[in-house]
């Protein structure tokens, strides 16, 4: 080819590609060259696969919900706003945005290049943009930012205001009704308003740039609408709804208790008719006469009915619960065997959604302020960048300096002023410098500390304390030693213990065993603190 002639071609191991300016070595040494129209055209559109030929919403440049629930029910998404009226689904709602919307810990800064100090024109672009949100209510725009997850997406309208000097202030920003907007076959927003009438004015239905942000829940090419958590919920709050109405009439017909009489068997049909008043009558006075040789009982429905319909409501709860909370025992607490461990399990998981939910929030600012920017300054100047910084952990950084001391480090009064925001007259730092040799790394001293010792023989107590068939497993009681270490407070051990001993012990043993157990633990603790305070007097 020309221009080639004086290029080598390497020699070719792997599956590795050499990349030209104009073109590709395959493995096999082959050239491919690059086509500039081919790059430049996307292929694989709905137009190519012909998708509009089976939605017939694409002839109309619509693109159809491709929720699954929703075209499955002939719904459309506006009905997802009554699902807020079930309390299961307000609660998981708004224990799930108040994670995010509680956190205090976020704002913006002049954008700049990593590394590099903000130029004067994006020190001027952010110190206008924090000016403008001034008035603005940020929380209640969060809040609409997070409600983009339980129906998809959620549009955010920017209002402007002209200056005289030409700067473009943002005086708003509005969370708009989802249901008023939609996609066409582009994966471009449009405006369709409440029943749609919208789509067919032109001037309404393209959106102007620099006005619109859409906050959207894990979009996609063939979903642009995004992942409606709420339109999961459907079902179960469907079934919940019916049970309510089949578990009020059951209550209704059966939840009071029955007064029933044998009448005798010779009694006639009027006879039966004035025991049957009188028994009408007991609802006022409590008293009622009956023939000699009747009898008279109270039936009552049994509890097997209540419970089955409460084990049935419990389930549907626990379906949203885990939909739009991603874990149930944050929200509910039911049963006695929610240990620790769960307990972490779940707080974790609500950790990992809240994060998932400021990174959504942190993306829609950012793109609020990248319009800001270009709208006003142009593209040369870096945008304000908006983000969420946890503060430090000072528990974790007094642990660590603690380690360090007893290594031999010692701090000077600065470190204690700049890490814990102390001031210099609200502490001192004690010279130990001179109070003995420092500590040796070479040989390790021999006397144990009174809690370790305590620890030790609480340890040996417990194993003495298990019984036979327990101790046999030699397993089991390595469990239980590395549980009873593990244990950080008084309640932390008792849930560890019964975590473990509970499937494989008798109630009575279980308790004998937990009474001594616990017993001996308050009595080693108290003697460890007690040592403790000795040792460093």
């Amino acid at each position: 080819m020309p221009g080639m002639a004086s290029v080598s071609l390497p020699e070719w191991r792997g599956t590795e590609a050499f990349y030209m300016a104009d073109g590709l070595f395959m493995p096999d040494g082959t050239y491919v060259p690059f086509s500039a129209e081919d790059l430049g055209t996307e292929l694989a559109t709905r137009d190519n696969a012909g998708a509009w030929l089976a939605d017939v919403g694409l002839w109309l440049d619509q693109l159809p919900d491709p929720d699954p629930i929703l075209r499955k029910r002939g719904d459309d998404a506006a009905i997802l706003r009554e699902l807020s009226a079930d309390d299961q689904v307000t609660v998981a709602m708004l224990s799930r945005k108040n994670r995010v919307l509680n956190c205090p810990h976020y704002g913006f800064r002049p954008g700049a290049p990593d590394g590099q100090t903000a130029m004067p024109e994006a020190e001027n672009v952010y110190q206008r943009f924090i000016s403008d949100l001034e008035r603005t209510n940020l929380r209640t725009v969060i809040s609409g930012m997070l409600d983009a997850p339980f129906y998809g997406y959620t549009p955010l309208e920017l209002l402007w205001r002209a200056d005289v000097d030409g700067w473009w202030h943002l005086t708003d920003v509005v969370p708009r009704p989802y249901y008023w907007f939609g996609y066409d076959a582009e994966n471009k927003p449009i405006f369709r308003g409440e029943w749609g009438a919208a789509l067919y004015d032109p001037h309404l239905r393209t959106l102007p740039p620099g006005k619109f942000v859409f906050v959207s829940h894990h979009a996609t090419y063939d979903n642009p609408y995004g992942l409606r958590l709420l339109s999961r919920c459907l079902w179960p709050v469907a079934f919940k709804r019916g049970g309510l109405q089949f578990y009020a009439r059951f209550a209704e017909k059966y939840g009071q208790p029955w007064l029933v009489v044998k009448a005798p068997s010779k009694a006639t049909s009027q006879e039966k008719r004035t025991i049957a008043a009188d028994l009408a009558r007991m609802v006022q006075d409590c008293l009622a006469v009956i023939p000699f040789g009747s009898e008279m009982q109270f039936l009552a429905a049994g509890t097997t009915q209540t419970d089955l319909h409460e084990r049935f409501i419990s389930r549907q709860d626990r379906a949203i619960s885990k939909l739009l909370m991603g874990q149930t025992l944050t929200v509910e607490l039911e049963g006695r065997n929610n240990s620790q461990a769960a307990s972490t399990v779940h707080e974790d998981v609500a950790e990992g959604l809240a994060d998932a939910d400021k990174a959504m929030v942190a993306d829609a600012w950012n793109e609020i302020a990248w319009i800001y920017a270009r709208v006003n300054a142009g593209p040369d100047v870096f945008a304000p960048l908006f983000s969420y910084e946890e503060p430090e952990d000072l528990n974790s950084r007094a642990d660590l300096d603690k380690k360090l001391w007893e290594m031999g480090v010692r701090f000077k009064p600065e470190h204690f002023a700049d890490n814990y925001n102390l001031k210099p007259s609200e502490f001192s730092v004690q010279d130990t410098t001179a109070s003995g040799p420092g500590p040796s790394f070479s040989s390790p001293s021999r006397r144990v500390p009174i809690a370790a010792r305590a620890q030790q023989t609480f340890d040996a107590a417990i194993e003495n304390m298990l019984p036979d068939a327990i101790k046999a497993n030699a397993e089991f009681v390595r469990k239980i030693e590395n549980a009873v270490q593990a244990a950080t407070s008084y309640d932390d051990l008792q849930l560890r213990l019964l975590d473990l001993l509970a499937p494989a012990t008798e109630p009575d043993e279980l308790e004998r065993f937990m009474r001594q157990a616990m017993t001996a633990a308050a009595g080693f603790g108290a003697t460890a603190v007690r040592g403790e305070a000795v040792e460093d007097s």
